[in-house]
């Protein structure tokens, strides 16, 4: 059986997890005078705007955020990736169609999750293939 579908929202999946942990390694393993940048200016706009009672960041707390943050994000972009690929696998050739599946949904569902929710567009197209992967019957044949 022909699990082209599966396949194809798997890939596009992969496409978004890819773009994603692309460019938020490119943030977080980059130079990070932009970081600082954005330290500084964060730290005038709390300064302008502080209320009293609040604590206040310092730039090297902003900058310790941003850089755990992408760090972290990147590599769970990269997780989302590589079970993909290997989800991917199983569908081709009919293998394992329902370990694909369930790969898939868990992978969707955790890694939105674990993502803060900026991988749901890739976890929406692997919800969708790992429900079709599941859901699909082979065709019988008629004698």
């Amino acid at each position: 059986m022909k699990r082209t579908v599966e396949m194809i929202f798997t890939v596009i999946g992969l496409l978004v997890f890819l773009l994603m942990s692309i460019s938020v390694g490119v943030v977080a393993f980059t130079d990070n005078a932009k970081i600082e940048t954005m330290a500084k200016e964060f730290v005038q706009l709390q300064e302008q705007t502080s209320q009293p009672g609040v604590e206040e960041f310092s730039e090297q707390e902003f900058e310790t955020v941003i850089e755990t943050g992408t760090n972290y994000l990147f590599f769970v972009f990269l997780i989302n990736l590589v079970l993909g690929v290997l989800a991917l696998f199983f569908l081709k050739g009919d293998k394992k169609p329902k370990a694909a599946g369930i790969l898939l949904i868990v992978t969707a569902i955790v890694g939105t999750i674990a993502s803060l929710f900026f991988g749901i567009i890739g976890g929406a197209a692997y919800l969708i293939a790992g429900i079709v992967a599941l859901v699909r019957r082979p065709k019988k044949m008629i004698e």
